[in-house]
Order: structure tokens, then C-alpha cells, then sequence
């Protein structure tokens, strides 16, 4: 079993950014990608992300790149293990290491499939937009859209470039935070097999993928598959995934309900002995103690995976003027995450056959699990592909008129197993009948034994599939227009139409009490119609240059859209780039962003109603019973941002190697998509609009209007809970989506990165660092301005990735630093602070670049990530103690590749 480790790292910003300097990230930041590789190449007269325009870099927007040979040297697996190395790209929201059951910011939970996406500066991935070749895909998730960054085969990515900037005037919805492209290989003459196996304690992941390609004098194919699996990790094998907190400095944050679990009377507890609960003698029952049961260690920190991936491409060059294309892909996923059996605490009385009281009670509360449950766990799939044709066509004088047509599909299905039928429950417990009644006061043995047919009732289940279909039409014609001393001014016009689906479907066995199943269907859609354009302006270029004005640049873009469900919107982007001498570039950009609410988003018909105890301060008690709505709004409107960067690339004539680039960038992001959190009656006024209370006994009509609002959710197929009498429930909460937050985010990112040359080999030194200076937001309209920068759940001011590298004949190694700054435990009071960490990653591989025969073009690689064994550091919260959010549970993870190109 895995153990605490107790060393932790203790260094200052300063101090790590200077030992940062001297380890360096082979995923490197650069200003303007370059192609690295004959693919890369070809791939790169396409897709140019950030622009429309052919044979020009984004005018001042700053692009970070991944390419092939970064994901080898990085020693990552997958796309999204590369692109998390980034310091920019935050492990905030979705995750496949967090569920319902650890949940988590930005709505974490509702990440049912185990998707993982990017997350930029931890805005929130939904406002981070992934394309694949420039075209969108089709959102995965069945209660929530995400974009899956692992769709595509790892072998079949050439690089992924990263805009982190607003780029709505170029792509549309979801471009707020910035944009992910995945840009695939496209030309390649054999094949290439490559087998990987990794592995931490407990848990071990499989990787094989098989390329091939061709090429001709008119064209080109590829094609990729990809097997990856993963065992799950469960929580028993790491320590500090426990509930039992004490060894971390923290309570016993076990719950009660176990099995057998604990009579509770008058607020003491009476732990049930152990055994099947068939003739308990009263007098084993203890006062003031208790059994408890460890969630933490039923449930997975990781999910068991599968995925089967393929992809294939095939370009052709009709003539010397026309080129048609083909581009898919498929992939099948499978998961299967443990959780927790259900658990509850009901009043169980003396009808019932099995009853027992420490005191002769006729009544009692049972606190119990239903570890009768012989398979709790959570399991489903997300299946997800494109198939898109598209054509060129060279209309001269440098003009290209660009056409595709694409066909996305996602499909999610989540069955979900650790539900009770508590209308069955309730009525099982209350029976005299030793055929029919629900023992509690066990282990769970005896309920098997005595009556499967009804414990598969109370053993409820609901199951959901989920279906994103979205066709995109797009034409572009881009060119020069007229000739400047400096070049050319070209400009991109281009019109696309969307046409967006979503299906949902709800099978639920916890509704009657009969156990039948009852169904739900959702649907929703909306099409897009867009016009956009570009202009590129080069005003100052090495044919006028100046003195102080070597070069500058202009960039426009505008683009707007109808949406047929909430109406249109506008987005500017202006972008300049200024040289005042020839190694030094500023730049600067302005734009619009918005997202749009999602099909999730915008589903009136998805809706689940709780009834609970909401907390209450101007309750005598503390609590008033309520029902709490929670689901999609068909109201909603698009979220809107204002973006603002500057920065500036130094390449130094003097210093060989060396290259610096800095960007500042701001955030204005208004009309946040958020829910009413069933916490409101203890916000004051600020969600007033959305809470409604029972009127005063004197107001008959008001009275009757309420009572009619809670006997239609009391009536609806989504109430999750036994029906009450209407005269239980004082106040009613909407939590559906609403267009509540705000958010003012700053910030700067740097990168060093310094090549050289010596007798033993070539070496890079680099470091990239990720500062955010501000962090407010509002959630809601009425709500004041809150820092939350470096507080539990949301980000860290200063994450920093850094590294050597050394490369000498085919061998090659690499050493890197990764550093997450201290933050505050909001989670506690008082609150506390949570120490900084380091984790660092060793990679070394060799090549047989120069052999015959069957080591030819051999590679052997071995990684080896959070080289220490570190584990997360301790952050009580909830009854957990460390933060998924901001550490990996995985430990040192040790991996071999081999890979042979033919």
C-alpha cells in the first residue's frame, strides 16, 4: 500500500522560477509554431489555428505548440497527458478523476462519462474550444458538453496548437479562454508499430498503435489505430484516499451509515453487532458506539478504461488547380468506475420482523449501506466520430476557394447503479411480514438470501444515454487584394450553417415503487448561420523598414452569427504586431468571445426535484423543508467576454539559442452560465429572484398558488424523493442553469527557452511559467466581487514547468521540474494554508537512427513521471483530505515504449 509521504518541497516564486530555468519543458511555448516534420509540413498549408487566412501567423495572438517529438520526449501517452504539461492548462472541472461521488468545481460532477478536456487558465472547459483540423466535433457527455481531447490516436497526432486567446471572431461559440487544435499526421511512406506499457502501484495501463501510409506524385493517405486500456485505481490502495483522516491531521470523517450500521435514539448511537441482523439480543447494543464505513476506499480514484481508436485521411490532387479530401475518425470507450453502495437513515418501527431497541423504542432511526448491493459501480461508454469531405480549388492569382462538409457524432451512456427505490424501501421496512419486509439491522447477507426479488427493486438503477449529432457546412475564399510595400493585404470571407442536435434518454427503476422502469426522453436543437471575414495588413516589412519600425502588422476579424434559439451575436478581434528592432516583437490583440449555452444547457425538459432540509437562518431550527429544482432553462442567453493581450519575442542576435516570450493577458467574462445552490435562503437577497417561500396563512390566494406550484413537483416523474404531504414544504428553489456570474481574470505568461551546442551533445534549457494576477467573480448579479485566486477549487496564481534536455547521436534524456504554488484551504475554518509542490518527470530514450536491418529505426524509450513518489498534499475537505483538483493520485508512474518505423 501506498504511504504519505512526508517530504515536501519548500521553495519561494523566486527560488523556483530560478531552479525552474535550469529544467526545462520539451513541450515547448512557442509564438508562431514551426513545422518540425515533412507531415507537419503538408498538414500546415491547411491549417494555419487562429486565422482563416493561408501563409499567415495570427496577428498578435499568442499560440502555444505541442508537436509529436514534445509528446515523445515529454514521455506522455495521450494528447491530454501532453497538453496538461502545460502551464496553462489547468486540471479544474472535468476529469475522469472525479465523479459524483468526489465531486468537485466547476460542476465536476456532471462529468458522467469520465471525459477529459482542456481547461485553459481554469476558466472552465466548456469555454475552451477543441478542434480537430480546424473543424469543430460534435460535444461528448450526456448531462454536460465537453470535448474529449483522447479521440484521436495518439500516433496519428502531428501537434497540437494552443491559442490562449479569445477567438470567437474566428471559430465561434465556446473560443473564450482560447482554442485547442488537434492537427493530424497526413503524410508518411510505410508504417510504424509501437507498443507501451506503463504501470504505478496497483494499476498498470496498455498502449499498441499501428500507422501506415502512402504517397504519390498527386496525393497521399494515412491511417492509424490505437488500443489503450487501463486498470482502475481504487481508493484501499492509496492511504491518503481514506475517510479515516487522522494519520493526515485531520478527523474521522467515516460516515455512520454502515452495514451492519447503528441505531440512533435521541441523538445517541448504538453500534449493531456484527452478523446477517436475524435475532439481535438488545443487550449487545452499546450506547455511544458506532460502526462506520470508508467511501473513500470503495470508491475508484481512476476509472477502469478501454478505447479503440481509429483514423484515417487520404488527400488527392485533381489537376494542378483542384484537391478533394476525406478525413474520419472512430473511436469506442469504455469505463467502468466503483463507487460506494447507496446509503441511507430512515425511521424503521416495531412492525418491523427484525426490529431490535436498546431501550424498548417502538420507533427508531437505522443508519445503514447497502452493501447487499452485489455491484455498485458506474459503467457505461462515449463513442464518438467525423467523417468530413472537403475540396480546394486554386482560382489563380494566389486565390483558393475552400469547401467541407462534416458529420459528427457522440454518443455517451452512463448506468449508474448506486440508486434506491425509496418508495420501495419505505414500504419494505414498514412490513410485518418476514417474505416482504427489509432487514436493516445486518450486513446485508440475510436480504440476499430471504428475498433477491425485492432487494433488486429497493436496488435501483437509472440509466442514460446521450446523443450530440452536429453537420457543419462551411466555404472560404481567401487572397490577396491588393499589393503594400511591405506585402500583401490579404482577407478571408467565408459563410458556414450548423445544424446541432441533442437526444437524451432516462431509464429509471427508483421511481416506482414497483421497481417497473420508467422512461424519459429529452430533445433539443438549433442551427447556426455564420458570415465571417479577416483582413490582414502588412503595413511595415523588411522592404520599408525604418529606423524603430522594422516591422507592423494588422490584423481584423469580425464574425457573426444567427442562432435560431436566442438570436444573434457579433465578435470583433483587432490584432498588431510591431518590431521595433529586428530580434524584438510586440504584440497586442482585442476581441469578443461568447460561448452559447449548450443543448444540455438550454433543455427545459431535463430536471431533477430534491426534496431536503435547506439551510435556513431565519429558521428557529436552522433548516426549513423545501424542494429544490435543479436542470436546463430554454431562456438562457449566450455568455459573453471581452479579451485583452499584449506581449511581446525576443530572439537576441547575441545570444545564439536564446529565445523569451511574455504575454499579459485580461478577461472580462459576463453572463456565466451557474446555478442557485440549494445553500440560497442563507445568501440573503442575492438569489431572491429565484426563491419563493409560503405565504402567511392570511394570504388564501397566495397560499393556494404555492401549494398548487409544490403539488406539480410533487406530481412530476423527476421528483427524486418519497412524496411529502404539500403542508411539509415552505419554500421552493429554482437551481436551473441561469445566466448568473461574472469573472475578471489577469494574468502573464512567460517563456525561456535557451538552445546550445557542446562536444557531448546538443542541449535545451527552458522554463515556462503561468502567473495569474487577479481573480474575481460574482455569482449572481446582486453578489459583490469575490478574490478567489489561490483558494480551495479554483486556480493557483503560479504553476511553472521547466526542464534539460540532451540529445547526442540517437540518445536522448530529459529532466523536468513541475511546480503548483501554495494556495488556502477555503474549505476549512480556519482557514489554512496547503504547501506548494514539485513533482518531477525523467524521460530518456534511444533511437537506432543509423543500424540496418531490423534495428533499424528502432526506438526505446523509458519514463518515469513524479519521479519521487510524492504524495498529494494534505488538504481537508469534506471528508476527504487531499484536492484531486490540484494533485494526481496516480504516484510515480513508470512506462517503457517501444517503437519501430518500417
Amino acid at each position: 500500500m501506498k504511504t504519505t509521504n512526508s517530504r515536501h518541497a519548500c521553495v519561494s516564486h523566486l527560488a523556483m522560477i530560478v531552479a525552474a530555468w535550469s529544467a526545462a519543458s520539451a513541450v515547448q511555448a512557442q509564438t508562431a509554431p514551426q513545422p518540425s516534420t515533412i507531415e507537419d509540413t503538408a498538414v500546415s498549408e491547411i491549417v494555419v489555428t487562429g486565422t482563416s487566412i493561408r501563409g499567415v501567423a495570427a496577428a498578435g495572438s499568442p499560440t502555444v505548440g505541442v508537436s509529436l517529438q514534445d509528446l515523445k520526449a515529454s514521455g506522455a501517452g495521450t494528447p491530454s497527458d501532453a497538453l496538461r504539461m502545460l502551464p496553462q492548462v489547468l486540471n479544474l472541472g472535468a476529469d475522469e478523476s472525479r465523479s459524483s461521488f468526489n465531486g468537485g468545481a466547476q460542476d465536476a460532477a456532471a462529468n458522467s462519462t469520465a471525459v477529459r478536456t482542456a481547461n485553459l487558465r481554469g476558466v472552465g472547459p466548456e469555454a475552451t474550444l477543441l478542434l480537430l483540423n480546424g473543424r469543430r466535433l460534435a460535444p461528448n457527455g450526456i448531462i454536460k458538453a465537453l470535448g474529449d481531447l483522447d479521440q484521436i490516436p495518439t500516433s496519428a497526432v502531428a501537434r497540437i496548437e494552443v491559442v490562449t486567446d479569445g477567438a470567437s471572431a474566428i471559430y465561434g461559440s465556446d473560443a473564450v479562454a482560447g482554442v485547442v487544435n488537434l492537427i493530424t499526421r497526413r503524410s508518411l511512406d510505410g508504417g510504424e508499430t509501437t507498443f507501451r506499457y506503463g504501470f504505478a502501484d496497483n494499476v498498470s495501463q496498455k498502449q499498441f498503435s499501428q500507422t501506415f501510409g502512402k504517397t504519390w506524385d498527386t496525393g497521399e493517405l494515412f491511417f492509424s489505430f490505437e488500443h489503450n486500456e487501463r486498470g482502475n485505481l481504487s481508493g484501499v490502495d492509496r492511504d491518503f484516499a481514506s475517510q479515516n483522516r487522522t494519520t493526515r491531521g485531520g478527523t474521522d470523517a467515516r460516515p455512520f451509515t454502515a452495514a451492519p450500521g447503528n441505531i440512533v435514539i435521541g441523538g445517541v448511537r448504538y453500534a449493531l453487532p456484527a452478523g446477517n441482523g436475524v435475532g439481535i439480543n438488545p443487550s449487545a447494543l452499546v450506547a455511544g458506539t458506532a460502526n462506520r464505513y470508508d467511501e473513500g476506499a470503495a470508491a475508484d480514484l481512476l476509472p477502469k478504461q478501454n478505447r479503440n481508436t481509429i483514423l484515417f485521411n487520404v488527400h488527392q490532387h485533381i489537376g494542378d488547380k483542384a484537391e478533394v479530401w476525406y478525413e474520419g475518425f472512430y473511436t469506442r470507450r469504455k469505463y467502468n468506475l466503483a463507487a460506494p453502495p447507496a446509503l441511507f437513515s430512515l425511521t424503521v418501527r416495531n412492525t418491523n420482523p427484525w426490529f431490535v431497541s436498546p431501550a424498548g423504542q417502538t420507533s427508531e432511526t437505522v443508519e445503514y449501506r447497502l452493501t447487499d448491493d452485489a455491484d455498485p459501480n458506474s459503467t457505461g461508454f462515449e463513442n464518438a466520430q467525423q467523417n468530413a469531405i472537403g475540396f480546394n480549388y486554386d482560382l489563380g492569382k494566389q486565390w483558393r476557394i475552400a469547401a467541407y462538409a462534416d458529420h459528427s457524432i457522440s454518443r455517451g451512456f452512463q448506468d449508474r447503479k448506486n440508486v434506491l427505490n425509496n418508495a420501495a424501501l419505505t414500504a419494505a421496512l414498514a412490513s410485518s411480514s418476514q417474505a416482504t419486509a427489509f432487514n436493516p439491522f445486518g450486513d446485508g447477507t440475510f436480504n440476499r438470501t430471504n428475498n433477491s426479488a425485492l432487494l433488486d427493486i429497493i436496488d435501483a438503477n437509472r440509466a442514460t444515454w446521450g446523443t450530440n449529432i452536429a453537420k457543419d457546412y462551411s466555404i472560404k475564399a481567401d487572397g490577396p487584394i491588393f499589393d503594400l510595400p511591405a506585402g500583401s493585404v490579404r482577407v478571408a470571407v467565408g459563410a458556414e450553417y450548423h445544424d446541432n442536435s441533442f437526444k437524451q434518454t432516462l431509464e429509471a427503476t427508483n421511481v416506482l415503487a414497483s421497481g417497473a422502469a420508467t422512461y424519459k426522453i429529452v430533445r433539443n436543437s438549433r442551427d447556426i448561420k455564420t458570415l465571417y471575414g479577416e483582413l490582414f495588413v502588412p503595413i511595415v516589412g523588411p522592404s520599408n523598414a525604418l529606423p524603430g519600425v522594422q516591422r507592423l502588422e494588422l490584423s481584423l476579424a469580425g464574425r457573426r452569427e444567427d442562432y435560431s434559439d436566442f438570436g444573434n451575436t457579433t465578435n470583433p478581434k483587432i490584432g498588431v504586431i510591431y518590431a521595433p528592432i529586428s530580434d524584438l516583437t510586440l504584440r497586442a490583440t482585442y476581441g469578443t468571445s461568447f460561448r452559447a449555452p449548450s443543448l444540455i444547457d438550454s433543455a427545459d425538459q431535463i430536471k431533477n426535484i430534491f426534496i431536503q432540509n435547506l439551510t435556513d437562518p431565519t429558521s428557529s431550527t436552522g433548516v426549513t423543508r423545501g424542494i429544490f429544482t435543479n436542470g436546463g432553462n430554454g431562456q438562457l442567453g449566450p455568455e459573453t467576454a471581452k479579451t485583452w493581450s499584449a506581449g511581446l519575442d525576443w530572439k537576441p542576435k547575441a545570444i545564439s539559442g536564446l529565445s523569451v516570450s511574455a504575454t499579459w493577458y485580461k478577461i472580462l467574462y459576463n453572463n456565466r452560465i451557474d446555478v442557485t445552490p440549494n445553500t440560497a435562503l442563507a445568501n440573503g437577497s442575492v438569489y431572491a429572484a429565484f426563491v419563493t417561500r409560503r405565504p402567511a396563512a392570511s394570504d388564501t390566494a397566495g397560499t393556494a398558488a404555492f401549494n398548487a406550484l409544490v403539488a406539480a413537483a410533487l406530481a412530476s416523474p423527476d421528483l427524486q424523493n418519497p412524496v411529502e404531504p404539500v403542508a411539509n414544504i415552505n419554500v421552493l428553489i429554482d437551481g436551473r442553469r441561469q445566466n448568473l456570474g461574472q469573472l475578471d481574470q489577469r494574468g502573464l505568461d512567460v517563456s525561456v527557452r535557451y538552445a546550445f551546442s557542446t562536444p557531448v551533445g546538443d542541449w535545451t534549457v527552458s522554463t515556462e511559467v503561468a502567473k495569474i494576477l487577479k481573480l474575481e467573480r460574482k455569482t449572481a448579479a446582486s453578489a459583490p466581487w469575490q478574490d478567489v485566486l489561490d483558494t480551495f477549487g479554483n486556480p493557483i496564481d503560479l504553476r511553472v514547468r521547466g526542464a534539460v534536455g540532451w540529445r547526442s547521436d540517437g540518445w536522448s534524456a530529459n529532466l523536468f521540474a513541475n511546480y503548483t504554488d501554495s494556495y488556502l484551504n477555503t474549505a476549512v475554518t480556519p482557514n489554512v494554508k496547503v504547501k506548494s509542490q514539485t513533482i518531477f518527470d525523467a524521460t530518456a530514450s534511444y533511437a537506432f537512427e543509423r543500424e540496418a536491418g531490423w534495428a533499424k529505426d528502432l526506438r526505446i524509450s523509458a519514463n518515469v513521471m513524479n519521479l519521487f513518489d510524492k504524495d498529494p498534499p494534505v488538504v481537508l475537505n469534506g471528508t476527504l483530505s487531499w484536492d484531486s483538483q490540484a494533485a494526481s493520485p496516480l504516484g510515480r508512474f513508470v512506462s517503457v515504449e517501444i517503437s519501430k518505423a518500417w
